[in-house]
């Protein structure tokens, strides 16, 4: 047999092993290779917005580098800390755990691109004039924990060093990478420059008692804010809290008691926890990369209250200019962005006494509610809108369970959408209602289905509940002024004002004096029943109406069993039910919604490093097998 023959045998055999070694990895899994994925990832954990680290308080400290702040002075005990120029350097990924005061200075991580951190506060009181309190550098990730009970407090100066300034140093909390903050203890960050918290990459809080002042945002994240199991209070000049990309939350509370706009992002999605926003302009606002530094208009990105506000500011630097600048491109890099409001759950309040072009829910493209229980309240004055979406982009705004009672004028009132399946009412007044008035919804049996002592004067109501139905007859109860209607179709207007550019069939009937009666009594029972919301759709059954395009994000729909908050209590947002949970058949709707900007969809990027040591061996063989066969074959060429 020639030498070339043998060199073709061989040739054959280099390429069945090959197609055999794809044959195995494309099916490790079924032949027992496991694969190992980082428990820091964003896949691993039962939930898509939150990994099991996220949420983990009480790691152990047994090897924990010790840090004391004395003061003027820093002791450690431990490996992977230093001192330099009066800040505390975290070297390495590992665990911290910190006390004690600091009168300058700064906590500092500035590890590896691969590094974790574990840091604990436990009664830390920090202050900086010239930079952030606490920032992380460089790491992969880095979880921020509050020690139980602890108090910790940090502060920021009203001037940024050059440094500072140059890498935009915009908080009194700064993250170039993912940060995270759990724990059950407390924390205070006062802010005299810009923001309290400020993160370029993702922002997950999952507990704590955090309270914020800060003369700019309260939060500013450039990729997403996910809020599990925390209780925000912020009092913020500008934005509540702001996101370029998402904002998520799934329990616990925010009450942002001061802003110019409360939640601003491009994608907004509550799907439990309680909300309260005393905003002057716009509570939640979708803004989907709109931008008008000039204010007009509703849903711009960055039109705050920076222009108006005498910052204190560095001779090198406006304030200012810097955050436009910052918000301009943000804006400009989510035009493509698909934005909307989606609400499956929780207690969501938004008062505005004060505002003029004012909206309650603002989203430059489409608003869902499939739960939660909603109260909204604006001024009556100017165009102040309770919910304001993009219809003239082919946004729409649908309902499908949860209850609303959303109020404000009646000059550019929106209605929902008819393709919605649970009926809802815009009711127009002509005259008005005074600040303080009870609004009552009543059936045709005299049961209150909606009530609220409405904070703010209102000429203009969007009412809807899972108990109103098409063909029944309702009394809409103002104080003392009531009125009969019969709902004809799911989405309508009724009253006897014109204003409204939107909404269904008018009903000029007016309102009329309420002359006693024996529903008088009633008025002291009122409360918020939203039992039995039935009628929940699917993003099929959310399809377009009369040939419109106006599809939601595919999946974008209410979580399973997601109990509703006990009686919320803030300052007028009334009493809500304390046993409404969501359909059971509701379960499956959102399969493949991702919680990224857009409607992309989320991956999972596996690497060699990913795998156990079984594929190691494997490879390791194969590759000696490979290159025992390219030896053998060249041997074989030579001889020919």
């Amino acid at each position: 047999m020639s030498t070339s023959k043998h060199f073709d045998r061989i040739c054959c055999i280099i390429t069945i092993c090959a197609i055999l070694l794809t044959i195995l990895f494309m099916n490790g899994e079924s032949l027992g290779i496991e694969l190992v994925t980082d428990a820091d990832s964003e896949a691993h954990s039962d939930s898509e917005y939150f990994t099991e680290n996220d949420q983990l308080a009480d790691w152990d400290t047994t090897s924990a580098t010790l840090i004391t702040l004395n003061g003027d002075s820093i002791s450690i005990q431990g490996k992977d800390a230093y001192v330099l120029e009066g800040d505390v350097i975290l070297s390495n990924s590992g665990k911290y755990v910190i006390t004690g005061s600091l009168n300058d200075g700064s906590v500092i991580v500035d590890a590896n691109e691969n590094s974790k951190v574990w840091i604990l506060f436990d009664g830390v009181d920090i202050s900086c004039s010239d930079d952030a309190c606490f920032r992380v550098n460089e790491a992969d990730k880095v979880f921020l924990t509050l020690a139980d009970g602890s108090e910790n407090i940090l502060t920021g100066g009203d001037t940024l060093s050059d440094e500072a300034l140059e890498d935009k140093t915009y908080g009194v909390i700064f993250a170039h990478d993912d940060l995270s903050i759990n724990g059950n203890g407390s924390l205070e960050i006062e802010a005299n420059y810009k923001h309290g918290i400020k993160a370029n990459d993702d922002l997950v809080i999952t507990g704590g008692s955090i309270t914020i002042s800060a003369p700019g945002d309260g939060i500013h994240v450039n990729d997403s804010v996910r809020i599990r199991e925390a209780a925000l209070t912020i009092n913020a000049e500008d934005d509540g809290i702001h996101s370029d990309g998402f904002f998520y939350m799934e329990s616990g509370t925010v009450l942002i008691n001061t802003c110019y706009e409360g939640i601003e992002a491009i994608t907004i999605t509550v799907d439990g926890g309680d909300i309260t926003i005393y905003p002057s302009d716009d509570g939640m606002n979708a803004n989907g990369g709109s931008s008008d530094m000039f204010g007009f208009g509703g849903g711009q990105a960055g039109n705050g209250q920076f222009g108006g506000q005498a910052f204190k500011q560095s001779d090198e630097e406006s304030a200012a200019p810097e955050v436009q600048q910052d918000e301009e491109a943000s804006a400009d890099s989510g035009n493509e962005e698909e934005t909307f409001i989606l609400i499956n759950g929780g207690n969501i309040t938004i008062i505005n006494d004060t505002g003029r072009d004012a909206d309650g829910l603002d989203s430059n493209g489409s608003i869902y509610i499939n739960g939660g229980n909603i109260r909204i309240s604006l001024a009556n004055s100017g165009s102040n809108c309770a919910i304001d979406f993009g219809s003239e982009s082919g946004g729409v705004c649908k309902i499908t369970g949860g209850t609303v009672i959303a109020c404000g004028s009646s000059g550019m009132a929106e209605s929902f959408d008819n393709s919605s399946t649970q009926c809802s009412i815009l009711y127009n007044s002509a005259a008005g209602f005074e600040t303080g008035s009870t609004l009552t919804v009543e059936d045709e049996f005299g049961n209150i289905l909606l009530s609220w002592e409405v904070p703010c004067s209102f000429s203009s109501a969007n009412l809807s509940s899972p108990e109103l139905e098409t063909g029944h007859t309702y009394s809409i109860i103002v104080g003392e002024e009531e009125e009969t209607i019969t709902i004809n179709e799911t989405s309508a207007s009724y009253g006897d004002a014109e204003s409204s550019m939107f909404g269904g069939t008018m009903n000029w009937g007016g309102m009329q004096k309420r002359m006693g009666g024996g529903r008088g009594g009633r008025m002291a029972q009122a409360e918020n029943s939203s039992e039995g919301q039935d009628g929940a759709v699917s993003p099929a059954d959310m399809a377009p109406q009369d040939g419109e395009d106006m599809t939601p994000p595919d999946g974008m729909t209410p979580r399973k069993d997601l109990a509703m908050m006990d009686g919320m209590s803030q300052q007028g947002a009334g009493t809500f039910p304390n046993d409404m949970t969501l359909p059971e058949d509701m379960s499956e709707m959102r399969a493949g919604f991702s919680p990224v900007s857009g409607n992309q969809e989320q991956t999972i990027s596996t690497t060699i490093l990913d795998y156990s040591k079984n594929v190691y061996l494997l490879m390791a063989v194969c590759s000696v097998i490979l290159v025992f066969a390219l030896i053998f074959a060249k041997s074989y060429s030579r001889r020919r």
